[in-house]
């Protein structure tokens, strides 16, 4: 599959991101990374309880697959496009997927319900792209995303949803 971006994790799937010293674990996540505006807000399932995405990265959609028999779902169109998801990166926030687009070069963050697949925000950073990350704090409060035609980091107030800061930094970080 050329141009993709695989993902997958369910109800039974570890969260890969420890906790903050003497705080409770997040949730598991229940789906997968990404998302469809307008799609019906209904939960994806299968028998086995995991559902896999891989992302579109050159576009936006996703297909979804069942892990356990690697059967295609569904290919569904986005609202926004999965540019880059690993497990090196904290992009879960023990509900909800945060990840970045940037649609005719304005860096936006998008906020993706793996429950339902939609996207259920999208908070402008005010700054042109590209964009090449999204990280989330170890606490879970922050996402830093990196704006590198305009030559900032934007630190977003994961419980606000709005820009907290912005980080002047070197030519495109």
């Amino acid at each position: 599959m050329t141009g993709a971006l695989l993902a997958g994790c369910g109800p039974t799937t570890a969260n890969p991101t420890a906790p903050p010293a003497g705080q409770a674990p997040a949730p598991r996540a229940p789906g997968a990374v990404s998302a469809a505006a307008g799609l019906p807000a209904t939960p994806v399932a299968t028998a086995g309880g995991l559902t896999g995405f891989a992302f579109n990265s050159a576009g936006p959609s996703v297909t979804l697959f069942d892990v356990a028999t690697r059967q295609v779902l569904a290919t569904k169109p986005l609202g926004a496009t999965v540019r880059w998801l690993s497990n090196e990166q904290r992009f879960w926030d023990g509900r909800y997927i945060w990840t970045y687009d940037f649609p005719e070069d304005l860096v936006q963050v998008v906020v993706i319900d793996p429950r339902t697949v939609g996207v259920i925000r999208t908070i402008p950073t005010d700054g042109r792209g590209p964009a090449h990350g999204l990280m989330l704090t170890p606490d879970r409060r922050t996402a830093w995303v990196n704006v590198a035609t305009d030559d900032f980091l934007a630190a977003i107030d994961v419980g606000s949803g709005q820009v907290a800061d912005v980080v002047r930094t070197g030519k495109f970080p």
